[in-house]
């Protein structure tokens, strides 16, 4: 018996045969290429509904200003530090900035994507340490010993306590607090300084000459 010259047929892939068999039925091929833009438009119309959702849900936007990176309390804000971004007016606070007003300064930390409120703003003209304080408050430098006051930062709460010697406290007390919840607005290697209530400061200030003077850290449940 002579062998077959007729080489092996190779199996056919399943994809070659679906492309084989729709050439030979053109009506099936359009079937399938109708169906294929009708669940392209399925898929859009979809996504398209899916947005007005959301456009609905959060209603019309409002150019902001929002900054593009921390900014400390004190420090200028300049154009570069802030751009322009769209929000959902729900989202924005009522005194949000739409345009950054002339020599801008932080009176407090802005964080970075944070929409800029004319409060987180310092009073026309206020630079550094005077710009970080809070309306009706006085800043004192508090000498830093390390080795009494604890590690703070600014932003941080504190209480200004003073002890007295002996003979200069009398009848009363040695020690006690002379300013209560006090803010952090300035750190460094000599001082510490906090703003404290204007009636406080020259409590304070007695204080300083009078005994030693140290910090003490609030913690979030004062």
């Amino acid at each position: 018996m002579r062998p077959s010259s007729r080489a092996p047929r190779r199996p056919v892939a399943p994809r070659s045969r679906l492309g084989l068999h729709l050439r030979r039925h053109p009506r099936l091929w359009w079937v399938v290429v109708l169906g294929c833009a009708l669940a392209a438009g399925t898929i859009t119309s979809s996504l398209a509904a899916r947005a007005d959702r959301a456009q609905a849900a959060w209603g019309d936007t409002a150019p902001v200003l929002v900054a593009r990176h921390h900014l400390d309390a004190g420090e200028p804000v300049r154009p570069r530090d802030v751009e322009v971004v769209e929000r959902p007016l729900a989202t924005v606070p009522d005194d949000a900035l739409h345009a950054l007003p002339d020599d801008a300064v932080a009176r407090t930390p802005v964080f970075t994507g944070e929409v800029l409120v004319q409060g987180r703003l310092a009073p026309s003209g206020l630079r550094g340490v005077a710009a970080a304080l809070p309306p009706g408050t006085r800043a004192v430098a508090i000498p830093r010993d390390p080795s009494t006051a604890p590690p703070v930062r600014v932003g941080d709460r504190v209480d200004v306590l003073v002890a007295l010697p002996p003979e200069a406290a009398g009848g009363g007390p040695p020690g006690f607090a002379v300013a209560t919840d006090a803010l952090v607005v300035a750190v460094e290697d000599a001082a510490i300084t906090v703003a404290v209530e204007r009636a406080a400061a020259p409590r304070v200030a007695v204080a300083l000459g009078q005994g030693a003077v140290t910090l003490s850290l609030v913690g979030a449940d004062a």
